[in-house]
């Protein structure tokens, strides 16, 4: 797409004006509408300060700076590329100090690159049939019928708190097709289409939506938080979310000292 035309279709999602965004952009109106019309063509720098004023996420940046016909700046490096050793460090950090409690890291299109031990723990019944944790799609381990859905005993709630998650995501991202086709998958999964309508939503929800899962004859209460890298060029790292899981109730604090707390490594024998 050209610029004028990625410009105009960019605020119009976000829904602000050409003055607006000038105002935001520091650029006068004039000569956004230029912009806009293909009057005038945008320098380099220009086209980073409107990205910044739109609010677009590294990815989209790139594509915002080729459609003006510059080099994307921003790299995409695969996670286990040598130069991201540092980040990497940091997730795995994050991850081991969490423990016993269970947290997973997930990337743009929600499958999960990176966990600690107490997760894959929690997650063994769904993999022992030979798939590994890393092929594992988060969203699919709520919206998919099977085993996992099936211990959900508040599934609107949690399933609509993650719906709108992904919702914001995919309209902050744009025209990106993986992750317009997962929002599609995700709207025609059983039970999904009464979310969106609002149909059975609490007028007074609780402060802090719980994910309670059956576990064995029991229940399991879960919060969770989201982490992400703070000032980050790197696409992937700008994209990663390292998402940690809390017991919400007495009874899973005991589950997690009981199950999830690791033995302690042996001493030295007498």
């Amino acid at each position: 797409m050209e610029f004028p035309s990625e410009l105009k279709q960019w605020r119009s999602r976000r829904g602000v004006s050409q003055l607006a965004l000038a105002l935001e952009a520091g650029v006068s109106a004039k000569h956004l509408s230029f912009l806009e019309t293909g009057r005038a063509r945008p320098s380099r720098p220009m086209v980073l300060r409107l990205a910044e004023a739109l609010d677009l996420p590294l990815r989209e940046r790139n594509g915002f700076l080729l459609s003006a016909g510059f080099a994307p700046r921003f790299g995409a490096r695969p996670l286990t590329s040598g130069e991201l050793d540092a980040a990497r460090y940091a997730v795995r950090l994050m991850l081991e100090c969490h423990e016993p409690n269970p947290a997973f890291a997930l990337d743009r299109y929600w499958d999960v690159v990176s966990w600690n031990r107490p997760l894959a723990t929690m997650l063994g019944p769904l993999t022992s049939d030979g798939v590994s944790i890393g092929e594992l799609n988060a969203l699919d381990l709520v919206f998919k019928p099977g085993l996992q859905r099936e211990q959900f005993l508040n599934w609107d709630e949690v399933a609509g708190a993650v719906l709108r998650r992904l919702q914001r995501q995919v309209a902050r991202a744009g025209s990106d097709e993986r992750l317009r086709r997962i929002w599609d998958e995700v709207r025609q999964a059983p039970g999904v289409s009464g979310l969106l309508r609002g149909e059975g939503a609490d007028e007074t929800p609780p402060v802090l939506v719980p994910m309670r899962l059956r576990q064995g004859d029991g229940v399991l209460s879960w919060i969770n938080t989201l982490a992400t890298f703070g000032a980050t060029s790197e696409v992937t790292l700008d994209e990663l979310v390292v998402e940690s899981f809390f017991p919400a109730d007495e009874d899973t604090r005991r589950f997690v000292e009981e199950n999830l707390v690791a033995d302690p490594p042996p001493g030295p024998s007498d």
